[in-house]
């Protein structure tokens, strides 16, 4: 079997490859939180990329179609080789900065707690908890409740594939954790956050309504 010649050897590695046919990263920006968000701008355009997925990123082919897709730009095949060492040259180019708390899954998490456990249908006694409604003891400064009513309500408003890990650990992050308590004679696994975790929901003065005409 005959070899092919370096200069073929080149050719089909990409060391040849015209560097205009290349993407070229003018500037990108990196939003750091639990799923990361890239912002990049390419050479010839205007626009900016929204990528949320690293993969996007980092493979050739998939960058390449994320170009065509939201720039409709068109770039001829790029190897890995070539690809990794473009990334490696852009990364100096790449700023970062935290993602705002609320725009978060951890944020997003915490302001659904609040509402939780402190709406009207929290609980007034241990007991209550048994129902899955949320109870403070004002002893002890904490607020408890169950995982199993907790993820139900995070699924219906929204927060969904939600792992009981990922509550936990936001839990734990809030000061919290897991703690049996007796109930009726039973133990019952709960989970706790300090009640200062939470900001109390304020009461709403009722309405002041018209004197009906007589």
């Amino acid at each position: 079997m005959t070899k092919p010649s370096i200069p073929r050897l080149k050719t089909l590695i990409g060391e040849e490859q015209d560097i205009a046919d290349i993407p070229d990263i003018v500037s990108w920006e990196k939003i750091n939180s639990e799923e990361p968000i890239w912002y990049v701008m390419i050479r010839g355009s205007n626009g900016r990329m929204t990528i949320t997925d690293a993969r996007d990123i980092t493979d050739p082919k998939r960058f390449l179609t994320q170009c065509f897709k939201q720039l409709n730009l068109i770039f001829p095949p790029v190897t890995p080789v070539i690809w990794a060492n473009r990334l490696r040259d852009a990364l100096p180019k790449m700023t970062e900065k935290q993602a705002d708390e609320d725009t978060t899954r951890g944020g997003q998490f915490r302001e659904l707690l609040e509402t939780f456990l402190t709406n009207r249908m929290r609980g007034k006694v241990r007991e209550d908890l048994l129902r899955g409604a949320p109870w403070e003891d004002e002893e002890s400064r904490r607020r408890y409740f169950t995982m199993e009513a907790l993820a139900k309500f995070l699924e219906r408003e929204g927060m969904c594939k939600v792992k009981r890990n990922e509550i936990a650990a936001w839990i734990k992050a809030l000061g919290g954790g897991p703690q049996n308590l007796t109930i009726k004679n039973k133990r019952k696994r709960c989970w706790w956050v300090p009640s200062d975790a939470v900001d109390e929901a304020p009461e709403l003065a009722a309405p002041d309504l018209p004197e009906p005409v007589i």
